[in-house]
This record gives C-alpha cells, sequence and structure tokens, in this order.
C-alpha cells in the first residue's frame, strides 16, 4: 500500500481536533442534507403519526448511520471495512417501501428491511469468489455510474423532478457555489483545501438567505423545534410478511452494488498503488452494512446505501483516515439527539445541495473512467464495459420501458437505480469469459523471431485479460530481454533453435515460462557486474542480462526439467 501524494492525513493518521472538527462539520452537511428523503418519506407513508414522525425517523436513521460507519473504521471479527466510508438515506427506496406500507402499514415496511441486511450479509460469503468477473474495469464502471448517479440527483434538485421552468435565482445559487468550489479545490493553498466543501456550502447558503430563497416556514420550525429530543425509535412497531422477501431481497442486491462502488472509490482513494479490488475487504464491508440494516429494521431506520458522494468528499479534502469515521459518527449521534440540527439542515437551499452534487459526481466519474483506462481491453471486455455504462445512463428510460409488460423487473431497476449498469458488467464479463482462457502457449523459431512478434503476443494476450497496461509494458520488456539473452549467447540447442513461450493470468498475477533445450541461464546476483566484470568475464553479459530481468520481474526462477530448460518470470497484474 502507497501513500497517495494528495492525501495529507492516511488511513492511520489522527486528525488535529481543528482539522477533525472541520471535516466532521462538512460530511454532516452532506449526509444532514438528504435527510430529507425520511421527511419525503414521512409526509408520504406516515401522515397519521403526528408532526414528530419525521423527527424520530431521521434521528433513528442518523443512529444507524453513526453505527455503520464505526463498524466500519473499526473493522474487527469480519465486519468492516477498516476504512471510512458511510452510509446516506437513498430515495431509490421509496417504491418498494411504499408498496411495503401499502399492505400493511409503516411497521411492515420497516420490518421487512430485516430482509435487505440478511440479503447483503448472505452476498458477502459469495463475493470472494467472483473475483474473475469483477475486475478492474468493472470497478472502474461502478465507480462512474456512482458519479453519473450522483450528478443525477443533483439535476433533479435543481431543476427538479418534473420538467419545470429554470429560476434564475436557483440556476445563479448553484453556479457561484459550483465556482467557489472548483476555485477552492484548484487555486487554493493546500493546508486550506480540506475545508472546500465548508466553504462552498457556507457561501451558497449565504447567498440564498440573502435572495430570500430560505422559506420563513423553515426558520419558524427551527425556532419551534427543541434542543434536545428523546427519540421514540421503536414507535412504529415492526412485522413480516414472507410475500416481501423478494422485492427486499431485490433491494438487498442494489445496495450491494452501490456499496461495490463505493468501497472501490475509498480503495482507490487510500492506496495509490492500488491494482485490483479487495474482495475479502468489500465482503467485511457489507457485513458491516448487512448488520446495520438488520438493526435499523427494529430501530424503524429509513435503508441506507453507501455514499460514494461521502467519500469523494473526503478524499477531495486529503483526508482518508479511518480516524474521521469516529468523529462523523459522533457528530451523527449528536445530530440525531438535537433536533433543531435536524430541521436547521433541511434549511441548506436545493441548489447548494445540487452544486455539492454535481463537483462530488466530476471527482467520483473521472476517478472510474481512469480505472477503466488502466486496463487493456478486449472486444470482450469492452463490450461488458460499454453496455454496462449504456444500461446504467439510460436506466429511467428502460424502467418506463418496462414498467407495463415487466413490472417486477422495473422495481428492481428503479431501485437500483443507474448502478444496474454494473449487474449487467458483471454478468457480460461472466458471459464472455466463455471460450477465453488463461493460459496460452506459442512456440517461437529463435531465427525468424522479431521484437514485434512477442511484443503483439504479450500484448495481445494483455488485451484479453484485461491486464494493466504498465505490467504488459514491463513484460513486454522483460520477455524481449530474456529471449534476446537466450537466443545471442548460445543457450538455446535444437533444429531449428526455437523457445516455446507460456503464459498464465489469474487477475492478481502474471506468469511466464519459457522452455527450451539447451543450458540454463546463469542465476542474477544482489548487483550487476562490475565494469571490469564485464571486460573480463565471458559469462558478464549474461549475468547483467539475468539481474535486469530480476528487476523487471517480481520473481525469476530457473530450472531444468526431463532435459528441457525452464525460466519463469512472474509479475504482479
Amino acid at each position: 500500500m502507497q501513500r497517495p501524494e494528495t492525501t495529507e492525513f492516511w488511513i492511520n493518521d489522527r486528525l488535529p481536533v481543528p482539522t477533525a472538527l472541520g471535516l466532521s462539520l462538512e460530511q454532516l452537511a452532506f449526509l444532514g442534507a438528504l435527510l430529507v428523503v425520511p421527511n419525503l418519506f414521512a409526509q408520504s407513508g406516515a401522515m397519521s403519526l403526528g408532526p414528530h414522525a419525521f423527527l424520530d425517523i431521521a434521528s433513528a436513521t442518523l443512529l444507524v448511520c453513526a453505527l455503520s460507519v464505526l463498524l466500519q473504521v473499526y473493522g474487527r471479527w469480519g465486519v468492516g471495512a477498516g476504512y471510512y466510508y458511510p452510509q446516506q438515506a437513498t430515495p431509490t427506496v421509496f417504491a418498494i417501501m411504499l408498496v411495503a406500507s401499502s399492505q400493511g402499514g409503516l411497521a411492515l415496511a420497516y420490518g421487512m428491511i430485516f430482509i435487505t441486511g440478511l440479503t447483503q450479509i448472505l452476498l458477502s460469503g459469495v463475493l470472494v469468489r467472483l473475483r474473475n468477473i469483477f475486475t478492474v474495469e468493472v470497478a472502474g464502471v461502478a465507480v462512474m455510474l456512482t458519479g453519473i448517479t450522483t450528478g443525477k440527483m443533483g439535476l433533479e434538485a435543481l431543476f427538479g423532478i418534473e420538467a419545470n421552468a429554470v429560476d434564475m435565482h436557483d440556476l445563479a445559487v448553484a453556479t457561484i457555489t459550483l465556482a467557489v468550489l472548483v476555485f477552492c479545490n484548484i487555486w487554493v493553498r493546500a493546508r486550506f483545501q480540506a475545508f472546500t466543501t465548508l466553504a462552498g456550502l457556507a457561501v451558497g447558503t449565504a447567498i440564498a438567505a440573502w435572495l430570500g430563497m430560505i422559506p420563513r416556514q423553515i426558520v419558524t420550525e427551527i425556532a419551534d423545534t427543541p434542543w434536545l429530543r428523546m427519540p421514540d425509535v421503536t414507535g412504529i412497531g415492526w412485522q413480516f410478511d414472507p410475500d416481501l422477501i423478494g422485492l427486499y431481497a431485490l433491494m438487498g442486491l442494489s445496495l450491494t452494488l452501490m456499496s461495490l462502488g463505493t468501497q472501490t472509490v475509498a480503495q482507490r482513494a487510500v492506496d495509490a498503488d492500488w491494482h485490483v479490488p479487495d474482495l475479502r475487504a468489500y465482503a467485511r464491508g457489507l457485513r458491516a452494512e448487512g448488520l446495520s440494516h438488520m438493526i435499523g429494521s427494529f430501530l424503524n431506520a429509513m435503508p441506507q446505501s453507501a455514499s460514494g458522494g461521502a467519500v469523494g468528499l473526503a478524499t477531495s479534502a486529503g483526508c482518508t483516515s479511518r480516524y474521521l469515521g469516529y468523529w462523523v459518527a459522533g457528530a451523527l449521534i449528536f445530530m440525531a439527539l438535537c433536533s433543531k440540527l435536524i430541521v436547521l439542515w433541511l434549511a441548506v437551499p436545493a441548489p447548494v445541495i445540487a452544486a455539492l452534487m454535481f463537483y462530488l459526481a466530476a471527482l467520483l466519474i473521472m476517478t472510474g473512467l481512469r480505472l477503466i483506462a488502466s486496463r487493456m481491453l478486449d472486444n470482450r471486455r469492452a463490450m461488458a464495459v460499454g453496455l454496462g455504462c449504456m444500461v446504467g445512463v439510460a436506466n429511467q428510460y428502460i424502467v418506463w420501458g418496462l414498467e407495463s409488460s415487466m413490472p417486477a423487473l422495473a422495481d428492481f431497476m428503479r431501485v437500483a437505480g443507474g448502478l444496474n449498469g454494473v449487474l449487467v458488467a458483471l454478468i457480460l464479463t461472466l458471459v464472455f469469459r466463455i471460450g477465453a482462457t488463461a493460459r496460452t502457449s506459442q512456440t517461437f523459431i529463435v531465427a525468424a523471431t522479431t521484437p514485434d512478434d512477442l511484443n503483439n503476443f504479450i500484448s495481445q494476450q494483455g488485451r484479453l485479460w484485461g491486464a494493466r497496461r504498465d505490467s504488459v509494458q514491463r513484460v513486454r520488456q522483460a520477455v524481449w530481454e530474456a529471449f534476446d539473452l537466450m537466443a545471442h549467447s548460445d543457450h538455446i540447442r535444437g533444429t531449428p533453435p526455437s523457445v516455446e513461450v507460456q503464459t498464465r493470468f489469474d487477475d492478481y498475477a502474471l506468469h511466464v515460462r519459457f522452455i527450451y533445450e539447451g543450458q540454463p541461464l546463469p542465476l542474477a546476483g544482489r548487483a550487476p557486474p562490475s565494469p571490469d566484470e564485464m571486460l573480463d568475464d565471458p559469462q558478464a553479459a549474461a549475468r547483467l542480462s539475468s539481474y535486469l530481468l530480476s528487476r523487471l520481474a517480481r520473481r525469476v526462477q530457473v530450472s531444468t526439467r526431463d532435459g528441457l530448460c525452464h525460466l519463469d518470470l512472474y509479475f504482479d497484474a
């Protein structure tokens, strides 16, 4: 694991108190602003629960969010990813929650969330077996679609879900807020970039208040709400209906896809030398989410999705420390008990939130594109990535087309949102593996082989495997160095002299084996031959080439079997 250059506080770095308070406030500004989700659900399905229904649901949701963050950053006993990524309320669960509440009331809608958490825990058990299909390019699709989904939420917050005339004040506030965010991210000194989002939110909210965009009703509600209030987290109740298991299991699958994308962002932010997804960490993080949903089912908390926006927010501030999670969890608990703060966060204007989402979406989309571009893609992988992106971007149109003919599938795609494109990419990657092999073998005649022949062979295999471009470049250089050493140092015998090149790839490592008749190559020393040795020792040139091979490959092994010489080169994929 290598520390990224732009990271000021790495994974195990403790935070100074002023910095921790500022970053926690930024995270609360983002996570707290999405409390509009339980507010909308309370208004649509809890009209008979009284005026405090929203505060109870919001408090329970904040407490479960704090529990999830603590489980993730603590990372013990197989539960928790070990790095910072929180959860947030999401409107994508409305469809299933409203179906359940219409059939058995809100107690049933919240009780069945237990199945969602159980589904996530069960899926975490098989996640490690998906290493061959959850590749880096699929992870890049997940990150990119997470950014697109975040940007879409910002567009809906700014322009409204329905087609309405654009309010120029809203557009002006969003533009100014976004300009402040971009300016602070690019031109402000590094030590102050941690507070980029806080500056954007403060400026945007101040301008919105000056333009009279904050309703007086919100101000009145803030004044009338008590500072401290113990929420009734079990007032709605808990019920179970086997007929709804399928729907809530689909919700668990969709939230799992969101988790994979968010965890990819978090892993990529922590490690500058990130190569492939750590599926074991994914599984631990997914168990923590599932456990949080199971507990939240009894506390009547809204189901929550992993927040790629919050991770991107922390990363843009130069902080990937897991200790941020402890500060954020404490702030969430305080906010859950302070009702006035819950209502206060609803006063943040929609254009300000929209600008923040645009800012985070741009960062996430570019991160996803970098991940995809880091791999060499053949036609199989390119089709899986392209069709997955197309389905994720055009999700809403697909939902409209399936509503009448296949309502169950339409409901799932509506809940999964744009990240159903990740599921499509996963399925296509699995299907396209048919006919593709991780092992290849080709014989090269020494006299008729040129560097281009070996380079084209390795490049073709790299595209088939989806290997990293820099890894393939290193392999190409090492393969030609080895071939040139064997061909021009009289180590190869036979009529005609030839070398069989075998390759094997397993998504984490790349192995190249040379098999030939003749003499084994000299082993590489710990240091290259000296200038005097190069002049006096006939084998010095061969030992120098062997030394260069040992520097290019992770491991070099020379052996003899059944009268044939073997040269094995091992590389990180």
